[in-house]
């Protein structure tokens, strides 16, 4: 980076944004802390944040306003983000602060990826490159940095990622990194909990009440909020909605997600390091396939399909092979979903589709499971038959016989079982998980829990995203495989036939893959 004339001021910076920057057609009403953190001009800062705050759109901006400072040239800004989705949020962000500035007060962009903007300088000769990335090591560009949701990183890749990007600012620039907190372990917690170790850092809290989204009177909130309760203070501040976050989660969880609070995730049942050594693109063995050409966007991750028409047009037997279904349902209160795995040449359990659906009547739920059943090579399918779910049950079993679709009532055991499934799976490495935050939290909400009488049970508190309903739904589409090993003929933990010394010999079932071989002898003690 270098510089040609007098840079803007930090109070220029805002000028910049108040004068000329829009989004959805109107002025943009920056928090207070978004406006200090815009003019700040800390070499390290690290960022603790509540969800839903507005980091990501607060660092997008601060990178494109110093990219758009005339007297800057060959200015650089790297984003590093959670997964690819988010990557390229970051760019339709400074995409729309772009196109919302009239031509004359704007650098003429000369370049426009998915992942890249690159702007031409006021010298008519250099560039200047705003630069985002799935998570993986920044490499051969200096410049400013950002980690985005850094405390979210997998633990194998977090240091490999951080080590990687400190030289980006070698020759000038600076580092940001904000997160949400997830856990008392990893890199960014050692960042903002460690100020021996990492003296450098300009250290910034940023809880759900510096948010006018999310707190009814920020002025009042920051002052009164930090000598409360949790509980009170979201009760006289909190908006409605957050209210109601707040009484469908654990204390321990919303201090998490919204008061910046580190929670140990010890008691969680499925560790996050066992979902991303499932997960393509965040496994140890895809770390060195993501040191090539950072500029290239990555085809690793795997694409879930989201509604059942993209299921119907998008399915690929040589892909996505034979598949099987989950179903957990649900009418108001909760989301429906329907998860679909499929069995891949190499006997991986791929995710290949999850379809929520809200609010929706039970015949459109049964539609989409029939158009499903249909039109794709469905081997077995697995619902949940508890209450509501009882007649349909019935109605599927009835169109597609009960060898089709297995009805499981929700209790204590049959979730042990559910859950024991697809830890044993993930511990063996059979699933090819999409890299979804969503979806990854559902996985790691579900606690074992010990109850009055001794013993276990399984479940995860409701939240703002649910009641962990596409866990379930991926945990019966599991058993739906498990099953259609049982009912090939000779139960689950060894086929037999008879040899002419009359010594049984294990014969394979009829869809045993690999992965589903490695299971056949292992019982659980």
């Amino acid at each position: 980076m270098a510089v040609t004339g007098k840079l803007w001021t930090p109070e220029e910076r805002l000028n910049y944004i108040d004068a000329f920057i829009k989004v959805d057609g109107k002025d943009i009403d920056l928090d207070f802390w978004q406006e200090h953190f815009i003019k700040s001009n800390f070499k390290y800062s690290v960022l603790l944040k509540s969800r839903r705050t507005g980091y990501s759109f607060a660092t997008g901006l601060k990178g494109f306003v110093k990219a758009m400072d005339p007297a800057r040239i060959k200015y650089v800004k790297q984003f590093v983000s959670y997964n690819e989705d988010d990557a390229k949020e970051k760019i339709n962000y400074v995409k729309e602060f772009y196109n919302s500035i009239q031509k004359k007060y704007k650098k003429k962009i000369i370049s426009d990826t998915k992942t890249q903007l690159e702007f031409l300088d006021a010298n008519g000769k250099t560039t200047s490159r705003l630069i985002s990335i799935a998570c993986r090591p920044p490499r051969g560009k200096g410049g400013d940095i950002s980690f985005d949701e850094m405390g979210i990183y997998p633990a194998n890749k977090a240091r490999l990622i951080y080590t990687a990007g400190l030289p980006v600012i070698a020759r000038g620039g600076c580092v940001e990194a904000g997160s949400t907190p997830l856990g008392k372990i990893g890199t960014f917690y050692e960042i903002w909990i460690d100020k021996n170790k990492y003296p450098e850092y300009a250290r910034f809290s940023v809880p759900w009440w510096f948010s006018s989204s999310l707190c009814t009177n920020v002025d009042e909130a920051v002052k009164l909020c930090p000598n409360m309760d949790t509980e009170d203070r979201v009760m006289l501040l909190g908006s409605e909605s957050l209210k109601s976050i707040f009484n469908s989660m654990f204390l321990e969880d919303f201090q998490q997600e919204f008061e910046c609070s580190f929670v140990d995730s010890a008691s969680s049942y499925i560790t996050l390091d066992l979902i991303h050594a499932n997960t393509p693109g965040m496994r140890p063995e895809d770390r060195e396939a993501e040191l090539g050409d950072e500029d290239e966007e990555s085809d690793i991750e795997i694409h879930v399909f989201k509604d059942v028409d993209s299921l119907l047009l998008g399915y690929d037997p040589e892909v996505h092979g034979r598949i099987y279904l989950g179903y957990d349902v649900a009418r108001r209160r909760d989301a429906a979903v329907v998860f679909v795995i499929g069995i891949t040449k190499d006997g991986k359990k791929r995710s290949v589709a999850e379809i929520e659906m809200t609010n929706k009547e039970f015949e459109f739920q049964l539609d989409v499971i029939r158009k499903i059943m249909k039109n794709l090579p469905v081997v077995r399918g697995s619902m949940d038959q508890t209450g509501q779910g009882e007649p349909l049950c019935e109605t599927l079993q009835k169109e597609f016989g009960a060898a089709k679709i297995e009805g499981v009532i929700f209790s204590p055991e049959s979730k042990e079982m559910l859950a024991i499934g697809v830890r044993s799976g993930l511990e063996k490495r059979e699933f090819l998980l999409q890299n979804d935050p969503k979806f990854h939290k559902q996985i790691h909400s579900i606690k074992r829990m010990t109850t009055i009488a001794g013993r276990f049970r399984y479940d995860s508190q409701r939240d703002e995203q649910g009641h962990s309903d596409s866990f379930w739904a991926w945990a019966l589409a599991n058993s739906a495989i498990i099953d259609s090993v049982k009912t090939s003929g000779g139960g689950f933990y060894g086929q037999y036939s008879k040899s002419k010394d009359g010594a049984k010999v294990e014969k394979a079932p009829k869809y045993a893959t690999p992965a589903i071989l490695s299971r056949i002898g292992r019982i659980r003690s």
